[in-house]
């Protein structure tokens, strides 16, 4: 643990040290995978939002590239959803032969 000295009173003490603050090292791998991790599901999100785009004949690049941005990137795909339900849906090129 250690010894500390008090500035005012000039005395030792004992330091405690709670048993959850002696392993501090493990706390520090939470945040890059956290990080990793939400990155990760935000490229899976524009690569999902970069075909629906396609195919619903937005400008998919650039909803793909606002939908990489950090932070920025959640709002744009709730931004997405929202104008794609609100236009008016396009005619389909290739309409099926049968419903």
């Amino acid at each position: 643990m250690g010894t500390h000295v008090n500035v005012y009173t000039r005395k030792y003490s004992t330091l405690y040290m709670a048993p959850f603050m002696m392993y501090h090292h493990t706390q520090s791998f939470a945040g890059p995978v956290l990080l990793v991790g939400l990155w990760a599901i935000q490229l899976l999100i524009a690569f999902l939002l970069y075909r629906d785009a396609k195919e619903q004949k937005m400008l998919a690049p650039v909803w793909t590239i606002l939908a990489i941005l950090p932070f920025f990137g959640y709002l744009t795909d709730l931004l997405y959803l929202i104008l794609r339900e609100i236009r008016a849906p396009r005619a389909a090129v290739n309409p099926p032969a049968s419903l």
